[in-house]
Order: C-alpha cells, then sequence, then structure tokens
C-alpha cells in the first residue's frame, strides 16, 4: 500500500527522470510513511519540509474506474461504510468495497442515465433513479424487486428518511414525490418549484423536506401535510444541491452563481455572505456527520473544505479529477470524503489530514510559488516545477495533492544538492 500511494503520487516527476525519485518524491512522502522512514536519512542533501509536513498519505491515493467507463452522475456511501456505489451516465449502478476497491456488483435496468443512488439504512438495498422510475435493487444479489412509478420526466436525486420507512424524490417534473418502502405508490406529491427539483435533503427527526431547483430557490416542506414551510431566496443561478447539518440548524447550498450558501433552518435567513471559491459552477455539497466541515464538489475539478463554524477553506482545493465534480458525498465516520466525475472516475480523499510542524526555519519557501531571495532566479510552473537560471527542472513539488495543505506549508533548501550535483545528494 505504501508503495502503490508513494508511486501514484509521485509519478509525474518519478517518470520525468529517475533522480526526481529522491530530489522530488522521497522529500514530500508523509513523514511517518515506511518509505520515507527508511530512506529519506539515507539523503541528506535533499529539499527538506521544515513545516506543514503531512503525516499519512492522504487517502485521495484511492480510485475507482467504473468496469464500462462512463461519466459519474452520483455517489452513496452505505450506512457502515463498507462499500460506494455509483450512477453513471450508462444506465447503470455500480458498487466498490471502501476498502479494496474491488468491484462488488453491477445493476443494469434503465434505459437512461442514472442521475441518483441511496441505501437503504440498514444497507441490505439501493435505491436509483433515472429515467421516471426509481429501482430497488437487493444489495445482497443484486436483484430487482420493484420499480416506483409516478414522476413524468427524470429522477434527479433520492433520499431516505431517518427512520428508513420513506424514499423521497426530486424530478426534472418540477416536482417532489414522498414513497412508502412497503407499496409501489406515493402518499404524497410536492408542487410548487417552477423548474427542475436538482436536489432533495430530508431533515434528521424527519419532520421536513427540503429541495432545490433551477427556480434558484430552496423549499423547506412538511414532510406529513406537503405544505411549503419556508422559501429560500438569494442564489442568483441554478441550485443545484443542498444538505442540512446533522442537528437541523443549517442548510449548505451550491449554484451555478460559483458560490455556496449556509441558511438557517428556523428564519429562513442567510447565514454570512456566500462562500466564494470555487471557479465555476458548485454542483455537489455535503456536510460531515458531526457538523463541523462541509464539502463541494464543482465544474472548475476540485473539490473544497469548508468550516462550518467560519466558513473559511480548510486546506488547498483538493486536485486529481480530470473534468466536471458532478457529486461528492463524505464517509458516515467523516474520516473521508467520495467524489465521482465525467473524468469516468471515483475518488476518496482524506477529511482531515494530520500535520506536524518545526522551528528554526532556514531559506524557506513560503509556498509553491515563492522563493528565499537568495533564488530570485529560480522560476515555476502550473505543474509544479521549480525551473533554474538555465531552465532545467531542479524539483517537482506536488501542489496539486493533498500532501500541500496551506500557506503555512515551508521548505529549507539550504542543503539541496541539484541540476548535474544532483548525484551528491546521496550521504
Amino acid at each position: 500500500m505504501d508503495t502503490r500511494r508513494f508511486v501514484q503520487i509521485f509519478a509525474p516527476a518519478i517518470l520525468y527522470s529517475t533522480p526526481h525519485l529522491y530530489l522530488s518524491a522521497l522529500p514530500f512522502a508523509p513523514s511517518q510513511s515506511q518509505i520515507f522512514k527508511t530512506f529519506f536519512s539515507k539523503f541528506p542533501r535533499t529539499p527538506r519540509i521544515a513545516a506543514g509536513h503531512v503525516v499519512k498519505w492522504p487517502q485521495m491515493a484511492n480510485i475507482l474506474f467504473a468496469t464500462s467507463p462512463s461519466p459519474v452522475n452520483d455517489v452513496a456511501i452505505s450506512p457502515d461504510g463498507t462499500c460506494i456505489a455509483c450512477g453513471s451516465d450508462d444506465g447503470k449502478v455500480q458498487v466498490w468495497h471502501t476498502g479494496t476497491g474491488e468491484a462488488l456488483l453491477t445493476l443494469q435496468g434503465h434505459t437512461g442515465p442514472v442521475l441518483s443512488v441511496a441505501f437503504s439504512l440498514d444497507a441490505k438495498k439501493i435505491m436509483s433513479g433515472s429515467d421516471e422510475t426509481i429501482q430497488v435493487w437487493d444489495m445482497k444479489t443484486g436483484a430487482l424487486s420493484r420499480p416506483l412509478r409516478g414522476h413524468t420526466d427524470r429522477i434527479m436525486s433520492i433520499g431516505i428518511s431517518p427512520d428508513g420507512t420513506r424514499i423521497v424524490s426530486g424530478s426534472a417534473d418540477n416536482t417532489i414525490r414522498v414513497w412508502s418502502m412497503e407499496i409501489d405508490e406515493a402518499l404524497l406529491v410536492l408542487e410548487g418549484h417552477s423548474r427542475v427539483v436538482y436536489s432533495i435533503a430530508i431533515s434528521q427527526d424527519g419532520s421536513h423536506i427540503i429541495s432545490s431547483s433551477a427556480d434558484r430557490t430552496i423549499r423547506m416542506w412538511d414532510a406529513n401535510t406537503g405544505d411549503v414551510l419556508i422559501i429560500l431566496r438569494g442564489h442568483t443561478d441554478w441550485v443545484h444541491s443542498i444538505a442540512i447539518s446533522p442537528d437541523d440548524t443549517y442548510i449548505m447550498s451550491g449554484s451555478s452563481d460559483e458560490t455556496i450558501q449556509v441558511w438557517d433552518t428556523i428564519t429562513g435567513q442567510a447565514l454570512g455572505i456566500p462562500l466564494r471559491g470555487h471557479a465555476g459552477r458548485v454542483l455537489s455539497v455535503a456536510i460531515s456527520p458531526d457538523g463541523t466541515c462541509m464539502a463541494s464538489g464543482s465544474d472548475d475539478m476540485t473539490v473544497r473544505v469548508w468550516d462550518a463554524e467560519t466558513g473559511e477553506a480548510l486546506g488547498v482545493p483538493l486536485r486529481g479529477h480530470t473534468d466536471y465534480v458532478r457529486c461528492i458525498a463524505i464517509s458516515p465516520d467523516g474520516s473521508y470524503v467520495v467524489s465521482g466525475s465525467d473524468d469516468k472516475t471515483i475518488r476518496m480523499w482524506d477529511l482531515h489530514p494530520a500535520v506536524c510542524s518545526t522551528a528554526n526555519l532556514t531559506h524557506a519557501l513560503r509556498s509553491a510559488f515563492s522563493f528565499p531571495q537568495e533564488s530570485t532566479s529560480l522560476t515555476s510552473n502550473e505543474e509544479g516545477w521549480v525551473v533554474g537560471p538555465d531552465g532545467q527542472l531542479l524539483m517537482w513539488i506536488p501542489i496539486h495533492s493533498h500532501l500541500i495543505l496551506n500557506d503555512s506549508w515551508e521548505m529549507d533548501l539550504s542543503c539541496f544538492e541539484h541540476g548535474m550535483s544532483w548525484y551528491k545528494c546521496h550521504e
């Protein structure tokens, strides 16, 4: 596992030339990884991380590829955290084991793209939404038990009530339907949105349904009567995704206006200013089980993590996807984020990487793009290569991985042997 993650993250540097195995890969390996502990001391004249050295490997090293590659529209994590399900453009639902990455099931039955998936609370069933129907699958056998029919357009979102007795669906037919797990007909039809219902969420006490729409509004409904309780307005474009906090006190929303907004569930008022940071539409949002942090995915190809109390971005954007990030989910234990993309992959990211710090900094680099005064002739490029005065690539910094956390990260280059002298890096 240690070697696989090392090669996967540092492949760009290692493939460029063998010396960068020592100059650009080994120094950035987590301090508690077996590779770092075994070999780093043998190469004393390489770059050293003086502050912000990550202790463990980021979980983003786990990448799941669809068995029949197709853009990923939605992801869900089973309540026990052992499985990930995804719905994709090819009309299939696929299930993987979170620990091994082994493909467990491929479910076929829809005639159009699968836009939403969800697990039952006992993890014995998977629900999927697509072509005007919701399919219910047996998790053990993959058997299709029954379709739920009633919507007249695509199913965009599915949720399960906290007591596990109801399914809630939002559709491109502008309606929301509430279904019983026991019978094949809708108990309630909620009408009020004037355009596509992109996302639904259910309060933890089961009393409220929250929906977001291309009509730029978020609505809170009484889950028993279907009455509209509050309409939240503030976004200036489609509201693609919503989530509600574990204590039911706030709602998080992501929009095509490139912002995230946090709302008070009692007053319906926005809490603070919109969160900005994505350079594209915010297509998916999620809240951690303890309510302390939030995550978002965007068509800028990144995942971002936010402090729920302050609204501050935590660390750097998580990069790795090469196309739109359509969907995200946070694990039940709050340890990792799962993201699905139009690049036909699913990635797992560590939500809380461990960091240690050191003092007595010398010749510090305060980010991947700034250098000490003695090194004004050095430049860098967007891929993370540090370029010497003659254009030679001196070292590679993994700026697009979760190994570089924030602006407090610093490097010590005081003993760095590079260029034609690279062979002197060994003891």
